[in-house]
């Protein structure tokens, strides 16, 4: 995956186009999980893929699992099945990106931003990200990452940590896996657009 190809790939697309390739990154998971019928349905046939299972992060990593917030009552939204890219451990948990926050075109070119952090194996391939939290803070050009910043606790973490491979990181970022609970999606959205412009 280079640089600015999701970006380019979603600047192109209108919305119906980006609902279209949302079904057709569905269908390519279908071929590799027997059995997934819609994207609630994917989060829990990933589960039960052994080779994604682990019990432990890597730092610029991308994980998929089933979260239940402490402060679940206090806060306005929150997603149970986030998609994140862990950027610091702490003795509790740790501190991650939570890209279901942005809509699919921030998305895209948050992830082609990342990407220039991207370390790559011999094949030139990207492995994980090597990226903290106080380099996206040291300037406007990682914006997009104020509504994805989120704190993990280890003990809230209600399933197994399933692993996104590198090579379906593409995929992952248009499929409509999130599972936010007390307000749809929309606003979500809405809510990340408003905070990102509030920086600029």
């Amino acid at each position: 995956m280079k640089a600015s190809t999701l970006t380019t790939l979603a600047q192109q697309k209108t919305g119906m186009e980006l609902e279209f390739l949302s079904r057709k990154s569905i269908a390519w998971y279908k071929d590799q999980i027997q059995g997934m019928k819609n994207p609630t349905r994917l989060a829990r046939e990933i589960a039960v893929e052994r080779d994604r299972q682990g019990k432990r992060f890597l730092m610029g990593g991308l994980y998929h699992y089933y979260y239940d917030p402490k402060t679940k009552e206090e806060l306005p939204y929150y997603d149970i099945f986030p998609l994140v890219i862990p950027l610091q451990k702490y003795p509790d948990g740790f501190l991650g990106l939570n890209l279901h926050y942005l809509p699919i075109t921030m998305r895209a070119t948050f992830m082609d931003k990342l990407m220039n952090f991207a370390i790559m194996n011999k094949d030139d391939d990207p492995m994980r990200l090597r990226v903290t939290y106080d380099i996206l803070n040291a300037t406007n050009r990682y914006k997009e990452f104020r509504p994805c910043i989120k704190r993990y606790l280890t003990s809230h973490i209600v399933s197994k940590i399933m692993t996104v491979k590198p090579h379906e990181w593409e995929t992952a970022l248009f499929l409509p896996t999130h599972q936010f609970k007390k307000a749809p999606v929309s606003r979500v959205h809405k809510d990340s657009r408003d905070q990102i412009r509030r920086t600029t």
